[in-house]
């Protein structure tokens, strides 16, 4: 009898752990992630691209870079401080979005405004969010709550520029990192949940918003 109470003890025990871990450490693997990586393929249809891009497409790619090394400076900071595990993965993508978008600054013989170095900024704008993000980041909800105000700062740009161009490889690559961007909002939403906080939109209209969350 003791035996198996203890056996049944340790076996609810460990599941008890398992579901703590589940909750606070959601990170959904991201579908396509690696359509963000750009193909071969798609790098050489980039680089015979013989169009001039328009000034405000040009200025688009200056604020995604940053905008993009924003979310993994950030991420990083924030791992560094709490060591939840969803600021490493998805900091860890945002890096593969920086160099998509680096990849057509370079194709298209622009100049790439972003930093090597973290937390530094040559958009002012990118710099005091930033700068905001890091003290107000004081606990892992409020940390958590910006990761998912960041993903809804970017999936607004992303939509307003995919709009504003006609360049197909510029649609793609923003297209990807779009979908990328509301995958990590779905992983920032599902860690407060596990912590019983219900994150309010701030950008996003309510319905977007619950078309993000309630997709799979």
């Amino acid at each position: 009898m003791k035996t198996t109470i203890l056996v049944s003890f340790i076996l609810a025990t460990s599941s008890l752990l398992v579901a703590c871990d589940n909750n606070t450490e959601q990170f959904e693997p991201i579908a396509g992630e690696e359509s963000a990586v750009l193909s071969e393929t798609l790098k050489a249809q980039i680089l015979s691209d013989t169009a001039t891009l328009l000034p405000e497409e040009v200025e688009g790619l200056m604020l995604m870079r940053e905008e993009e090394k924003m979310a993994h400076d950030v991420y990083s900071s924030f791992y560094d401080k709490f060591g939840l595990r969803v600021f490493a993965n998805i900091a860890n993508s945002e890096s593969k979005h920086m160099e998509a978008v680096l990849w057509l600054i370079n194709s298209y013989k622009l100049t790439d405004p972003a930093s090597n170095e973290l937390g530094v900024f040559e958009n002012a704008d990118i710099q005091n969010l930033y700068n905001k993000f890091m003290a107000e980041g004081v606990n892992e909800v409020e940390a958590l709550k910006i990761g998912a105000f960041i993903e809804e700062y970017d999936i607004a740009d992303l939509e307003k520029l995919i709009s504003e161009t006609g360049n197909m490889y510029i649609v793609r690559v923003y297209t990807n990192l779009l979908n990328g961007s509301k995958n990590h909002l779905r992983a920032f939403v599902k860690n407060l949940s596990s912590r019983n906080v219900v994150y309010q939109p701030s950008i996003l209209s309510q319905t977007e918003y619950a078309e993000i969350i309630g997709a799979n």
